[in-house]
């Protein structure tokens, strides 16, 4: 009896030396049924299980999901429990998934060791690709996915990993992203189903990325062809709904509302699973809506209500509809029963963790319309409050994000001289692991227990493992966000010399002004549209800095149209001229609900693309009122955007002619689709190939105000006067600032600082109605010498303009607390002209002192 356990022990101890000696790789890998690196019972099941379930029929999908899960609870077999949970994760909606079941599970697992390795990763993938982040912390991340299905060894697992990082990119709003990764995510496909699945998504991310694409008509006809004659009903109907919104986005109304009374039937029977069925069918109301079916998309704002799901960003996602379809309607009973959709929406907002500040904004600017359509104005204004509030709250969250992505890269360049050793570390670190390993077992044929130092030496393999992966996937990420600088830097810098060298050349020119008075007239004006060039690029990349940080906070107001038609004409009437070009441009009263200055960049911008890529004709701007809404469009009779250059041009640095010497940035449209985006207002573009391009931007839309008869707004003129205290340290612009504001009758007393333009007030006995200042003084700033000049002329309330290139967040706060109202270098003079007409003080409106003393 002894013998033979002597033997037994001496045999089991000589094994596991033989694994012992094995590299350390080889002992971190579980023993799987795998066959040619296929694992075939986890497919079976996974796969053509779970996820083909899901696609014919998402509520079947979840019912069969929940009764397994409730089976298992009690059964006691952990690996059971754990497929259930992985099951159940997959296919629920995610406002029903509960955060710690999926954390316990996944705790579970890896606790059980490598024994349950596919289980961890069915878990891990499952929660991560149906539940958001910041809902639910501590999840797997991809690395640590990505890394796992590399040890599991099945190359089909990739895509699931491809399908959690994707979705996490769309509640990011990266949906240029998102195709990337779909498009990669179908080379690991083992069905068609799984083909036609990202088909359908690289439709919704392409809808999001570019609207009107014509890549969107060919990815419908290969995934129609791929579902045709198949059972997936559920993944059917997602892509009815996906070619309803195509057809949205295109402009076709009509062609919309056809496919959503097909696609109807399907989507009431619950087909979509509550949260996708309930949301459909709120889409399709709006749609009536528009269709001005007033009634209809009321009772199918009802039939939402009948799917069990409980998310309170669907409820909010219908109140909001509901109020938009009671705003049109107009009627006593239609503001009766908006007042309770604002009572739940209102209390649905309160809920911070589940509404951050842009779903906030959004909502409070529907409740602001819908109080402003029956007139209760003052209600309104402190709903458009709340919403300006929010988007406030908003741009200090994005430059909290963008302070700690400056932290992180700065730490970039150190872990980049990390890695390499790192990987040095790792190897060595795993030679020495193998050596201490095969020691330890010579030691155990004596006698000595292993199951802990083993479990060690795992452990730091594991370790090793992520932290490759993780080396690897942030190389990655920094090569991507490396390259993109250095195209926005070498696009810049080679735009930026084009005017910059003119008005060098320009300026020389001048000193022949004397000897050719009549070529000096056209020397000036070139001087004028060089100094516009590089103004204009200067705004671009500013303008693009702050969007793509996401640090502009949208002020929405009213915003007379008429006014920015008129600055159209007036900037591109000289362009459109020079190349023989009509440029027509509508007249309207309308005001519009919008950014001032978001909604001139978008609309210069399509305007501009519109004149430089024509070459004959017209461009036309047109106005077209729809209800409580309106159609901007831009129209061009250029040779139109080839179908394969019409998915890019909204995306950065994109030059459809690099040949032409008045090329940009390559970022113009890019801003026109990031601005229309942040503003929600609805951007569409349709190009058939040799008839031009239209452009088309919806607005909401505003009566305008009553209005007496006045003059036509006119070029900069003498005015009849008023003191100006200007304070900037560099002597060519002070000098030349201060030539104009002469120019146009005011008195300017200047200096690099408060005590020396104070020392000139005082000398020659005048009070400043207006003072003007850089932000960057030699020795202070701009809000500091402010702050002396009132106090030394004792006038608190003296009016003040900041003038800086300084697009720093931080300092628009600071000057409204100072009571300086801020704009931005450069400074075109007709804006500067209108600003100072706008913020000095008359003369008989002094309310200080002579300088001297406080008392």
């Amino acid at each position: 009896m002894l013998n033979g356990h002597a033997r037994t022990t001496r045999t089991v101890l000589c094994k596991l030396l033989l694994c012992l000696l094995l590299p350390v790789s080889a002992t971190m890998a579980p023993v799987l049924e795998t066959k040619d690196g296929v694992d075939q019972e986890w497919r079976d099941r996974f796969i053509m299980g779970y996820f083909a379930e899901l696609l014919r029929s998402n509520e079947l999908a979840q019912r069969h999901a929940w009764a397994e899960l409730t089976a298992t609870r009690q059964s006691g077999d952990l690996r059971s429990q754990l497929r259930a949970v992985a099951r159940y994760l997959l296919v629920t909606d995610s406002a029903l998934l509960d955060c710690k079941l999926a954390k316990d599970s996944i705790e579970a697992a890896r606790s059980a060791g490598a024994a349950y390795l596919r289980e961890l990763f069915d878990v891990g993938v499952a929660a991560a690709g149906n539940m958001y982040p910041h809902r639910c912390p501590g999840l797997m991340d991809a690395s640590e996915l990505q890394a796992l299905a590399l040890q599991l060894g099945d190359p089909a697992r990739q895509f699931f990993v491809l399908e959690a990082k994707a979705l996490g990119l769309a509640s990011a709003n990266r949906f240029n992203d998102v195709i990337e990764v779909r498009t990669t995510q179908m080379n690991y496909a083992i069905a068609a189903f799984q083909r036609s699945y990202c088909m359908v998504d690289l439709v919704q991310a392409t809808l999001r990325a570019s609207p009107g694409s014509p890549k969107l008509n060919g990815l419908l006809e290969d995934a129609n062809r791929e579902l045709a004659g198949t059972e997936f009903a559920a993944l059917r109907t997602n892509l009815d709904v996906m070619m309803f919104r195509s057809r949205l986005a295109e402009g076709d109304l009509k062609g919309a509302l056809r496919i959503m009374d097909a696609a109807l039937p399907a989507v009431r029977s619950g087909i979509l699973g509550p949260h996708g069925s309930a949301f459909t069918l709120i889409s399709f109301a709006r749609a009536l809506d528009r269709a001005h079916r007033s009634s209809e998309a009321l009772a199918l704002l009802e039939d939402s209500k009948h799917f069990n799901a409980p998310a309170k960003q669907i409820s909010a996602f219908r109140s909001r509809v509901t109020l938009e379809v009671l705003t049109n309607l107009g009627t006593a009973k239609a503001f009766a029963h908006g007042l309770r959709e604002v009572q739940h929406l209102s209390w649905l907002l309160a809920d911070k963790a589940e509404f951050g500040p842009q779903h906030t904004r959004s909502h409070k600017i529907t409740i602001a319309k819908f109080f402003e359509r029956f007139g209760k104005h003052d209600v309104a204004l402190a709903a458009l409050a709340e919403a300006n509030q929010a988007g406030e709250e908003l741009e200090r969250l994005a430059s909290e994000t963008a302070r700690v992505e400056l932290q992180e890269r700065l730490k970039v360049a150190a872990k980049d001289r990390e890695n390499s050793q790192l990987r040095a570390q790792a190897e060595l670190q795993a030679e020495r692991q193998r050596s201490w390993i095969a020691a330890l077992g010579i030691a155990l044929l004596g006698g000595v227990g292993t199951a802990a130092a083993l479990g060690t030496a795992v452990r730091r393999g594991r370790q090793l493992a992520r932290l490759s992966a993780e080396l690897e996937l942030r190389n990655t990420e920094l090569e991507h966000r490396s390259a993109s600088r250095i195209r926005l830097l070498a696009a810049a810098c080679h735009d930026l010399r084009q005017p910059a060298h003119a008005l060098g050349m320009l300026a020389e020119l001048g000193h022949d002004a004397k000897r050719e008075p009549a070529r000096f007239s056209a020397w000036l004006q070139s001087v004028r549209r060089s100094a516009d060039s590089l103004s204009d690029r200067l705004d671009e990349l500013m303008d693009l800095g702050r969007l793509d940080g996401g640090r502009y906070t949208p002020q929405l107001s009213d915003v007379p149209l008429a006014e920015l038609l008129h600055d159209v004409m007036q900037q591109f009437s000289g362009p459109a001229q020079r190349k023989g070009l009509s440029l027509q441009v509508a007249t309207t009263e309308v005001h519009v609900v919008s950014d001032r200055h978001l909604l001139r960049r978008i609309i210069f911008n399509l305007v501009a693309n519109a004149v430089k890529y024509t070459d004959e004709g017209v461009v036309r701007v047109d106005v077209h009122p729809e209800g409580d809404a309106l159609e901007l469009t831009v129209q061009d009779s250029g040779p139109g955007i080839p179908p394969d250059k019409l998915d890019d041009i909204f995306r950065d640095y994109v030059r459809l002619n690099p040949n032409k010497a008045e090329e940009g940035l390559g970022i113009g449209l890019s801003i026109v689709r990031r601005a229309a985006e942040l503003l929600g207002h609805e951007l569409a573009l349709v190009s058939p190939p040799g008839k031009g391009t239209t452009a088309s931007l919806h607005l909401p839309r505003r009566p305008a105000p009553p209005t007496s008869p006045g003059p036509a707004r006119a070029a900069p003129t003498a005015c009849v006067g008023g003191v100006i205290a200007l304070l900037e340290d560099d002597a060519d612009v002070c000098e030349a600032m201060a030539a104009l504001l002469r120019r146009w009758g005011y008195v300017v007393h200047l200096g690099s600082d408060a005590q020396t333009v104070l020392a000139e007030i005082t000398a020659q006995q005048h009070h400043p109605g207006l003072i003007i200042t850089d932000l960057h003084l030699h020795n202070s700033d701009g809000l500091q010498e402010v702050n002396r000049l009132r106090e030394a002329l004792r006038d608190p309330e003296l009016p003040a303009l900041l003038v800086t290139g300084d697009m720093d967040t931080a300092i628009s706060p600071l000057a409204a607390d100072a009571g300086v109202h801020v704009t931005h270098k450069p400074l075109a003079p007709a804006k500067l002209s209108e600003l100072v007409k706008t913020h000095i003080r008359s003369p008989s409106a002094r309310t200080g002192h002579p300088p001297g003393p406080a008392t």
